[in-house]
C-alpha cells in the first residue's frame, strides 16, 4: 500500500453532503471555524469567497473549495451581500424552504464536508492546508472531480439499495483525489515531499505494510538505498520526522485503533506492532499517550 493510501486507510474518513441548490441574488452566507473539512462545488453560476485575511476571490462554474482545517470563511453571489449563518441555511434549504429571493439563479452550489480522525498523530494531518481552491477546468483530474461530485450528488438524492454505502465510498474518492491534486501542486511540503522521492517512499512503504518488523536506521537506509546519515537527513528533510519517530509514531497509531476495535491481548497487540513483550510496548504506550494501554482500552469502552 503506497504512503497516502496507509495514511488514509488510519484516519477514517466519513462525509455527509448538506445540499445541491440553486441560490437567488443576492445571497450570501457566513461558516464558522469548525471541526469538519468543509467543501463547496459550485455546480453552475458564480459568486466570491473570503477567509482569514485574504482578499476576497471569484468562483466560476467547475471550481472546487476545500477548506481541510474548518477554516472559518465566507461565500456570497457579491462581496457586499448580505450573509446568513450557514447552519441556518443547511436547515432551511434541508426542509424545502427558500432563504434566498430573486427573479433568477445566480449560483447552484454543492455543500457537504469530510470528517476524520483528527487526534491521529501524523504530518500528513499537520501538513494539510487551509484551504484547496481546484479551479483547471481542463485539467484532468479536475474533470475526475466534478465527475465525482456529480455522481455523489444523485446517489444522495435517491432512495434506493445501497445508495448509502456508494455515497459514502463516492465521498472518499472526492476528498482523496482532491487531496492528491494539492500534492501534485504543493510537492514540497513536508509528508507530502516524502510521497514524491521514491527512495523514501518505499520505506514509508514497507514501515506501513511490516510495523511488527525489527527496524533499525540500518535496515531502513538499505531499502532506500542509502547510506545511513544520508537516508537519516533525507527521511526528516521530507518527512518532518526523524525515521525513529516516525516509526514509534506510526506503531502507536495501529496500536490505539487495534485496542479500539478489537479484543487481542495486550501481549499480542505488543507483537503486531513490533514490540518484543508487552512492557516494552506499555512504557512506549504510555510515553506517547500519558496513560497504559489497559486505561486507554477501558476509556474506549466506556465512551
Amino acid at each position: 500500500m503506497d504512503g497516502l493510501s496507509a495514511v488514509l486507510d488510519q484516519i477514517r474518513l466519513k462525509s455527509t453532503i448538506y445540499f445541491k441548490s440553486a441560490f437567488k441574488p443576492f445571497w450570501g452566507m457566513e461558516i464558522p471555524q469548525g471541526p469538519f473539512a468543509q467543501f463547496h462545488i459550485i455546480a453552475e453560476g458564480d459568486c466570491c469567497f473570503q477567509y482569514g485575511n485574504e482578499d476576497p476571490q471569484q468562483l466560476h462554474a467547475g471550481d472546487i473549495l476545500i477548506f481541510p482545517n474548518g477554516t472559518a470563511h465566507w461565500l456570497a453571489h457579491r462581496r457586499e451581500a448580505p450573509k446568513l449563518n450557514g447552519q441556518e441555511v443547511v436547515t432551511s434549504v434541508q426542509q424545502g424552504k427558500s432563504v434566498f429571493y430573486g427573479q433568477h439563479t445566480a449560483t447552484t452550489i454543492i455543500c457537504g464536508h469530510f470528517e476524520f480522525d483528527r487526534t491521529v498523530d501524523h504530518p500528513f494531518i499537520t501538513s494539510l492546508p487551509d484551504i484547496i481552491h481546484i479551479g483547471d477546468m481542463e485539467h484532468n483530474d479536475h474533470k475526475r472531480l466534478v465527475s465525482l461530485a456529480d455522481l455523489l450528488v444523485q446517489e444522495t438524492q435517491r432512495e434506493a439499495i445501497g445508495s448509502n454505502i456508494i455515497s459514502q465510498r463516492l465521498a472518499e474518492a472526492l476528498f482523496i483525489n482532491a487531496i492528491r491534486y494539492y500534492i501534485e501542486q504543493a510537492h514540497e511540503q513536508p509528508f507530502m515531499a516524502a510521497l514524491f522521492n521514491q527512495k523514501i517512499s518505499s520505506v514509508l512503504q514497507q514501515i506501513h505494510a511490516y510495523p511488527e518488523k525489527d527496524w533499525s536506521l540500518d535496515n531502513m537506509s538499505r531499502v532506500a538505498g542509502m547510506s545511513r546519515s544520508s537516508f537519516a537527513n533525507h527521511f526528516r528533510e521530507k518527512v518532518g520526522q526523524t525515521p525513529g519517530q516516525y516509526l514509534t509514531n506510526w506503531r502507536m497509531l495501529l496500536a490505539q485503533r487495534i485496542l479500539s476495535e478489537s479484543e487481542y491481548p495486550i501481549d499480542e497487540i505488543a507483537e503486531k506492532v513490533g514490540y518484543s513483550s508487552e512492557p516494552s510496548f506499555t512504557r512506549a504506550f504510555k510515553k506517547h499517550l500519558q496513560q497504559t494501554p489497559a486505561k486507554f482500552r477501558r476509556a474506549k469502552e466506556a465512551a
